[in-house]
């Protein structure tokens, strides 16, 4: 199965690759071998309750839109 790796070179470029787990090195844009290294998850969690921001807006807009339909029932 293959992933997204990071691998930096000793010239200091940083790439991403689909590689399977096995792959250590691969050949860099320079014309040397980048290895890989370990980064930094890319997901953002929201500060303080740690759920999903696209998880929260939609959870706001749908609980507005019962607010909303809720107070035309009752008007």
């Amino acid at each position: 199965m293959k992933r997204i790796y990071e691998f930096v070179c000793d010239c200091g470029q940083r790439t991403e690759a689909l590689e399977v787990y096995e792959t250590t090195n691969v050949l860099c844009r320079c014309g040397g071998f980048a290895s890989r290294v370990i980064s930094a998850p890319s997901f953002n969690l929201e500060g303080w309750s740690g759920s999903f921001p696209s998880e929260h807006g939609r959870f706001e807009r749908k609980h507005r839109e019962k607010l909303n339909a809720e107070r035309k029932a009752s008007a």
